[in-house]
Formats: C-alpha cells, structure tokens, sequence
C-alpha cells in the first residue's frame, strides 16, 4: 500500500536512507523540508501483509509536481519486489507529466538499470553533482514508457 509520509515513518526512513544512500544520506531535517516543500508528493510504501511489524515501511518517493524525482528508495532487503515500480508509477498517474526526470550518481548501476527498464533515458551529465562523483540526469517521456 502507499499512503503519504508521516511524521511517524522518520525513523525507518532514514535506516533506508542510510542502506540505500551511504555516501549522502539525508537526515531527518533535510525530510522534514521535503515533507513541507512536497506534502502531496512524499509517500511511503507500506507492507500490508506484516502488519504484525511495528513499522513495516519497504520504501519512499518524493517528487515534485513538475516531475523532478527528489528521492526514490527501497529497503535493500525488499528490493526487486515491484515497490520502486509501484511508487514511480504512482507517480505516473497522479501528476500525468510531460517528462519525469532524476539525478543518479555515475555509480551507482542498480539505480540506473532500475531507471532504463522503466523507459527512462540518459540525458546529461552533471560533474561533481555529487562533491566528488558526477550525476546522470535520467529522463522519462510518455513515448518511452515501459510496462515490462
């Protein structure tokens, strides 16, 4: 299930954050920003089936209304689930964009797999986006949707 963020899923979001984003993790501050700049666009997914789990959150997005993805994060361990799937097409449907766009880090292979499956394509670069590691700017058009 996704709902939005609450004030609540702090703690669990940021062990996710800080599994999934080692080098730059945010912290609760920089969160609780997102959630007054984005509070329509910042949800969490909810695994429904472990309600017996005190926090059962798998994942994130925050975006903004104009489809920039701030933000999009799974628990390593509930990864290739279909959540990151679910969330961005969520996305999808709520705003009906003309484009959606991300920065990724050159490194980082999974995101960027994850991002051309979907239908995303590599656009630009930005160097030293990240300090010391160059961005890639991915971008989905409707014309490249994937439902695979």
């Amino acid at each position: 299930m996704i709902r939005p963020f609450s004030f609540q899923d702090m703690d669990r979001l940021l062990r996710i954050e800080l599994q999934s984003f080692p080098k730059s993790p945010y912290d609760g501050a920089t969160f609780i920003n997102l959630y007054w700049l984005y509070p329509e666009t910042f949800w969490v997914y909810v695994d429904t089936e472990r309600d017996q789990e005190e926090n059962p959150i798998r994942g994130y997005i925050v975006f903004s209304r104009d489809g920039h993805i701030i933000s999009i994060a799974v628990h390593p361990q509930h990864r290739r689930k279909g959540i990151a799937r679910e969330l961005l097409e969520k996305a999808l449907k709520t705003l009906h964009p003309r484009k959606l766009w991300a920065e990724v880090r050159k490194s980082n292979k999974g995101a960027q797999g994850f991002y051309l499956k979907m239908g995303f394509q590599i656009v630009d670069e930005v160097p030293n986006y990240y300090g010391n590691e160059d961005a890639l700017i991915v971008q989905w058009t409707p014309s490249n949707w994937r439902t695979t």
